[in-house]
């Protein structure tokens, strides 16, 4: 009765916003236009996203302005959320700050080291009033010295100072793995000080199968792709207790080949994500499949919890990535069937 008093609001609120995301028909329709102005134009005269191009041209629309604009919509969607709860549960949502902020600073990072650091960084101004992190500072860094300095005094730069040097390329995959770990910590931490159990068993199981699917996902790449040292593996992991337990990691860690890992891995409830074999070009996509659908399962299950919510929010943002993901399709030529197989959740969407 409890959790029905406190989220029953909530529920309306977001069973409005899920009325909003878009459907199959819509994908249809968004993958069969043949330019990014025809996609904003749909989304300007026939979805919620007319809030966010009222006003706008579309026909001279880009696709890094169209994205632009998809984030703001979002971060609106977000703002009505997080006005409506209580002092413990924004406590908890500020994991949406944390990876919008390390989402900035890889992008500040892979600028400075493709020699673009010019590009302008844009930001919802919601998101700015909660950042722990000066973005226009940052933005304008034109050498890795300069974003470290920029950078010092903040939460993130004991986090990626190991990993960064002052040599002219850098090594960006261990900075974003360092990068991502902290926001997973993070957000683990933040579950864990969450005082309503309901709450806290739905989020804990969230997290805790996305972690779990991440890790056997990174032992996967890092063993096929890479050949990293056994030992250094472990760096890249984040620490989690759900499914898979510490025993389990290590025997992952220790095979010897992909068919090793592939084989073991069938084994435990995570097996699907890998059962395209060892030339499997699609398991990130699957990967965030599994993410989508098990969002899903627990909105629908748990109602009258935080992950109302939460989950609204990651379809929310799986939506805006899907339509980008169309739109670059659209700009290489990419026929519908093709652009199908990079629409994360289209099956699922009625």
């Amino acid at each position: 009765m409890k959790n029905l008093t406190k989220y029953g609001p909530m529920l309306a609120k977001v069973s409005v916003l899920n009325r909003g995301l878009l459907k199959s028909a819509d994908y249809e329709e968004l993958m069969n236009k043949t330019s990014v102005s025809e996609v904003a134009s749909f989304l300007k005269n026939q979805t919620v996203y007319s809030v966010v191009l009222a006003g706008s041209n579309e026909s001279l629309m880009h696709r890094e302005e169209l994205e632009e604009r998809l984030n703001d919509a979002f971060a609106v969607d977000f703002e009505k959320i997080y006005s409506l709860e209580d002092a413990g549960n924004k406590k908890f949502l500020s994991y949406v700050f944390i990876r919008s902020e390390v989402e900035v600073l890889k992008n500040i990072l892979r600028r400075i080291e493709n020699g673009r650091p010019d590009i302008t960084i844009s930001v919802p101004s919601f998101y700015r009033r909660h950042y722990s992190i000066d973005v226009e500072k940052l933005a304008k860094s034109k050498s890795v010295r300069e974003f470290l300095e920029n950078l010092s005094g903040s939460r993130y730069e004991m986090q990626i100072r190991p990993h960064l040097t002052m040599e002219e390329h850098q090594n960006i995959f261990s900075v974003e793995s360092a990068l991502d770990m902290y926001y997973y910590t993070q957000i683990r931490k933040l579950t864990d000080e969450l005082t309503n159990k309901a709450d806290k068993n739905v989020i804990a199981q969230a997290v805790g199968a996305e972690i779990d699917a991440l890790n056997l996902m990174w032992i996967y790449r890092l063993k096929k792709y890479f050949g990293t040292n056994k030992d250094l593996t472990y760096a890249f992991l984040i620490p989690n207790k759900f499914r898979l337990k510490k025993s389990e990691i290590i025997e992952f860690v220790q095979t010897e080949t992909v068919a090793d890992f592939l084989a073991l891995a069938a084994k435990t409830p995570y097996g699907g994500l890998f059962s395209g074999g060892a030339e499997d070009v699609f398991l990130g996509h699957r990967y965030k499949n599994f993410v989508y659908n098990l969002h899903r399962k627990l909105q629908m299950e748990h109602p009258f919890t935080l992950t109302t919510e939460v989950s609204y929010l990651h379809f929310k943002e799986q939506e805006i990535k899907n339509i980008t993901s169309i739109a670059e399709g659209i700009r290489y030529g990419l026929p519908p069937d093709r652009m199908k197989r990079y629409v994360v959740g289209y099956l699922g969407v009625e």
